[in-house]
Order: C-alpha cells, then structure tokens, then sequence
C-alpha cells in the first residue's frame, strides 16, 4: 500500500504531479493550448515568462510552471494578448442517441451534403463538445443512431469480439417465407467488403447464426450480434428478397426510448451509459436511497454505542 502523504515528506517529481492533479483537476496549461502550440513550445513560452493566466475575479499572474492547471474561466494571454484554449474539453462528456432519418448520411466530413453532423444540428442540437457518430448506417437505412464526445468508448462497442447486440425492423419483398426466415436464422452465404491490413477487399462468409423472427406481413425482427457491411442487405439478397425499409430500434443495450420519431434526438440516461460502458456501474450503496443511507448509519452509530457500552467497568 502505498503510504499516507504527511507534512514536511519529499514526494518527488511524479509524487508532485500527481498531487496537483489531486487538487486542482483542470487541465495542464502545456495542454490546454495544444490546438495552436505544440507542448514544447508552450513549454518554451513559460520558460521565457511570455504566458499570463487570470483566474475569475483574479489579475493576471505570469506562469511559471508548466504544471499549472487551466479551469472554466481562466483567461490566457501570451505576450499580452489573448489565447484562446480548449476550455470546452473540460465540460463533461456528451452521450447522445438520434434516431437518423433515411437519406441522411453517416459521415462528419461536413463537405458531403446531408451529413449527419449538419443534421442533427439543423434540428437543435447546440453542445458544448464536439461529437461524433458510433458506427453507421447506410442511407437508405433508418434509426438509432449513438453519439459520443469520448473517444475511448468507441472501440469497445465496435470490435466484433465484443458481440454488442444489434435490433432492426426490416420489411422485404416479396414476403419472406417461413424457410427463409430459418435460414437467415442459421445463416447465409454473402459476398461484404471487409478491412484487413488497411485495405478494402471483397470476402466471401457464411453470416453467424441469428435470431430472425416475423412481425407482421412483410416484415422481419433481426438480432445480430455480428456487423459486417451491410449485413442484412446481403443477407436478404442471396435469398431474393429486396429490402424496402431497414430500420435499427437498439444497440449494445440503448433503445429509441425518448426519441422514436424521425429526427428525434435525446441524451442517454445513467443506465444508458453505464451499457455503453460510460459510466461506472454504480455501487450497491449509490443505489440506495438518502433514507436507506441515513437509515443505515442510524444502525451503525448505535451498534459502536451498544459496543462501548458494554466495555464500560
């Protein structure tokens, strides 16, 4: 274990940092200004006495050490004048799930028309932080749809080993016939672009078992935990059956639940994100309620009582 921190100990350089991150969680100034200048120039400006920080409601103080610590506010000048940094990273991480309209397509190059990226903000979406799609749907293809400002989440939903769970409503023509339906259960035979070493290339596999259930005339309830391109496309293809609507309602455990009509957009709940693995699952006790706590340290408090108690001669 690692010992208590006391007055008067040496901690060291890294004992140093990570005491000031301890205490002031903002971000370090050599990164807080990595948009315009690389870290050994920041540095560099520091060393020089050229970077000035005001705290709000505080003057203006020349830094000294690049291990100062930037938070919502501060203003930053450089030889005087102002610079701008990324105080918007310090704001919490944005998770959102949009239900995509078909014909809107699924890239933040905000150079091609009808991007999603210029979608969802036509319809009102103004955060605080940049966000990006997890994983795609083609055009024609409609519905959930989830967004996230953290990166790190990214690759755990979308490598194949980690068999996230995928629900879509797909109507075909013709209708699919009960042979049909077992063998796109127990999977087909389709040709799919796949990546490997960095390039694109056509392979041809047999699609791992699912579950393919009827809904109602026409149309079909697919479960894949796979995600090849196209998937179900190509699986209703080598079966002469023609895809006329394809529409995802879940992934990795979020529904359209708060946002089933077309265009609709919300945040994800705390359970939401603690299936996308966003977020902790909370403890047994950050489930109980102010009561039960309350309740509980009554019983503990009376329990040393009773303790004490019984020691007295």
């Amino acid at each position: 274990r690692r010992p208590p921190v006391t007055p008067g100990m040496s901690l060291g350089l890294l004992g140093s940092m990570w005491l000031a991150a301890v205490l002031n969680p903002g971000m370090r100034v050599n990164r807080a200004l990595r948009a315009t200048y690389s870290r050994r120039e920041t540095n560099r400006f520091i060393s020089d006495g050229r970077l000035q920080v005001a705290h709000p409601g505080k003057e203006f103080v020349v830094i000294t050490n690049p291990d100062v610590r930037l938070n919502a506010g501060d203003l930053v000048l450089l030889d005087g004048k102002n610079v701008e940094w990324e105080e918007s990273k310090l704001a919490p991480h944005n998770h959102m799930k949009f239900n995509k309209p078909a014909g809107v397509i699924c890239t933040t190059d905000l150079r091609v028309p009808n991007n999603i990226i210029d979608a969802l903000q036509r319809l009102g979406y103004d955060g605080a932080r940049r966000v990006f799609p997890i994983g795609r749907l083609d055009r024609d293809s409609s519905g959930l749809i989830l967004f996230t400002s953290n990166g790190a989440i990214v690759n755990p939903l979308l490598r194949a080993h980690e068999r996230k769970c995928k629900v879509y409503h797909v109507t075909t023509r013709p209708q699919a016939s009960d042979d049909d339906i077992r063998r796109l259960s127990s999977g087909v035979r389709i040709t799919t672009a796949a990546r490997r070493d960095g390039q694109v290339t056509e392979v041809t596999l047999r699609t791992l078992p699912c579950v393919v259930q009827r809904r109602q005339g026409c149309e079909m309830r697919f479960e894949l935990q796979q995600g090849l391109n196209r998937q179900i496309r190509r699986m209703c293809e080598a079966l002469n059956l023609q895809v006329i609507a394809l529409h995802r309602v879940s992934f990795a455990g979020v529904s359209l639940e708060g946002c089933k009509a077309a265009g609709g957009f919300a945040k994800l709940n705390d359970v939401e994100e603690v299936a996308i693995g966003a977020r902790m699952k909370p403890t047994r006790n950050e489930r109980r309620t102010p009561e039960e706590k309350a309740a509980r340290l009554a019983k503990k408090k009376d329990k040393v009582r009773r303790k004490l108690a019984t020691k007295e001669p």
